[in-house]
């Protein structure tokens, strides 16, 4: 596996939450020396603990002899306090998170090296450090810590979902390929047969099985590209970006002979969101909508008002659709349900998705003649 871009920016807002400026670190200025001069003891107490769980045991006497772990645990100990955390050290605190999923290493046993480390320092603190100068110096190592910590989690996250979207994308190439060939051999069966013919309506159903096969794959492939970019919030207007949607809906003949009516509230005009992740979520809902409304009554209306808290304003997207029973609404958020014969069961969860990655909350509800989406987000302008 190559190796992963670490997120710095991200990694520098966490030090500056934590305070971890030089300002920040100079009660821990004088005392660096009583915690470097004791990394190779750290090291032998770090070792003999975790060689003491099976689990982790395992993982360490792959491959490497208890003096490497050694010296690599003593290295680490006095990196994080002979150095600032600079470019150089966040790479390398970084990267080693990523190790741990490489190996396999549970997360949980990960907090608990640091719970160990914490308790090592506080240790010397309480040894070395002079009575009037520990508490402020515990403090700021506590800080670095979680740091370490934080580091440590968003490594895993990210190295996490990057193996996972990089089996799925695996999957969905291998899939597509033989799709392709199926439809088109299938085709050229059909071509021989009368329309009339029952061959000729099983070739059509099986290739109507296997374009929603396609559409499914195309699905899956947008919903494990929103994990592969950081929202990007800013603020936009909203009758902005849904004339466009609507735009795109209609040329894409999502909105046949449907009626579809608007209603929004200019106090509720401007949203603080990702645009690109809210078209996308406005893309699927309308083409759902449209899917989903009567045939004889077919009606989408689309309504902005203030949200039940401060802050934040609601968009419904309401069809004539029969509602489905309410222990159904839940699950049609989840992948792969649907209540439509062809659909892929997943325009929902990522609409669902981009939603909560912009801060924002999503709902199906049953409503008077109908059913209806209702798409919580943070309110712009003056909120």
């Amino acid at each position: 596996m190559d190796q992963p871009t670490v997120p710095f920016k991200r990694l520098e807002t966490f030090l500056r939450r934590l305070k971890l400026d030089q300002e920040g670190l100079a009660p821990l200025a004088p005392y660096r020396q009583v915690f470097t001069s004791h990394q190779d003891e750290f090291g032998k107490f770090f070792l003999k603990y975790f060689l003491s769980i099976p689990r982790t045991r395992l993982i360490l006497e792959q491959g490497n002899t208890a003096r490497r772990h050694r010296q690599v645990l003593s290295h680490w100990f006095g990196e994080l306090f002979t150095r600032d955390f600079d470019h150089r050290f966040l790479t390398y605190l970084w990267r080693s998170g990523a190790r741990h999923v490489q190996i396999s290493l549970d997360q949980r046993f990960v907090n608990l090296g640091y719970a160990m480390v914490r308790q090592f320092c506080h240790n010397l603190i309480h040894e070395h450090i002079e009575e009037a100068q520990r508490e402020a110096v515990a403090a700021v190592v506590d800080r670095m810590l979680d740091f370490c910590v934080l580091v440590a989690t968003d490594s895993f996250i990210s190295m996490t979902a990057r193996c996972d979207r990089q089996m799925i994308e695996g999957i969905a190439h291998q899939v597509r390929n033989p799709v392709t060939v199926i439809g088109g051999n299938i085709t050229r069966l059909q071509k021989k047969e009368s329309p009339e013919s029952p061959a000729y309506q099983a070739y059509a159903m099986v290739l109507a099985e296997n374009q929603r096969l396609e559409r499914m794959m195309a699905d899956i492939a947008a919903y494990t590209e929103l994990f592969q970019r950081e929202p990007e919030p800013v603020e936009f207007s909203l009758a902005e970006l849904i004339s466009e949607a609507v735009e795109r809906s209609v040329a894409k003949d999502h909105l046949p002979e449907i009626q579809l009516s608007q209603e929004l509230d200019d106090c509720c005009s401007r949203v603080i969101a990702d645009p690109q992740e809210m078209a996308m979520m406005l893309d699927h809902l309308l083409a759902n909508a449209a899917e989903a409304a009567d045939r004889d009554d077919p009606r989408v209306a689309l309504a902005s008002r203030p949200g039940h808290a401060p802050g934040f304003v609601e968009l419904e997207i309401f069809n004539t659709g029969e509602a489905p029973e309410s222990e159904e609404l839940e699950e049609l958020l989840g992948p792969f349900v649907s209540s439509k014969p062809m659909g892929t069961g997943m325009g929902l969860p990522i609409a669902a998705l981009a939603v909560r990655r912009s801060l924002g909350s999503m709902s199906l509800q049953p409503a008077e003649g109908g059913v209806r989406v209702v798409v919580t987000l943070p309110l712009g302008g003056k909120a």
